[in-house]
């Protein structure tokens, strides 16, 4: 019997490094761990300008970029560019809620999704609380520029009234 699925190549280990590194909600996991959670999703494809999902769609899936740019918009007004490494749909997925946003592919992308059944699933091992306290870490830098861009605004805006 061999021992090949116990311990991943060197290839592999560097490649899953590498994820860790450049996705914001896999920081500090180890090269196992990414490697568990890719194994519990899976890779999607979206040309460019096609909506990945649409603002009030029911959906729990997470999804990470990979590669491309994906535009998130509100009401028709642009709230967040993402990129490679970047999370969005996650708050579907904490709240149960329909979609607040819509996600559109602004350039060839790869997305890398989860659904909430493998999220779930995930939150039953320990690595789970790690990408977890990333996620909520990413969430709170995102409402914290939000809310700066909202003061800005109505800075603006009260100076021509």
């Amino acid at each position: 019997m061999s021992h090949r699925h116990e311990h991943m190549d060197s290839e592999k280990v560097a490649k899953y490094r590498r994820y860790a590194e450049k996705v914001r909600i896999f920081q500090n996991l180890s090269p196992e761990d990414v490697s568990t959670i890719l194994h519990h999703g899976k890779v999607l494809n979206f040309r460019e300008g096609q909506t990945i999902f649409h603002e009030g769609m029911l959906g729990s899936n997470l999804f990470i970029v990979l590669k491309g740019e994906v535009a998130i918009k509100h009401k028709n007004h642009l709230i967040a560019k993402c990129n490679v490494g970047d999370a969005f749909g996650e708050m579907a997925v904490l709240n149960h809620e329909p979609r607040t946003a819509t996600a559109t592919a602004l350039t060839e992308c790869r997305c890398f999704t989860l659904e909430e059944r493998e999220v779930n699933e995930l939150l039953e091992q320990k690595l789970a609380v790690r990408v977890l306290l990333n996620v909520i870490h990413v969430l709170s830098e995102r409402l914290e520029k939000a809310n700066a861009h909202l003061a800005e605004i109505k800075r603006n805006s009260g100076a021509h009234s």
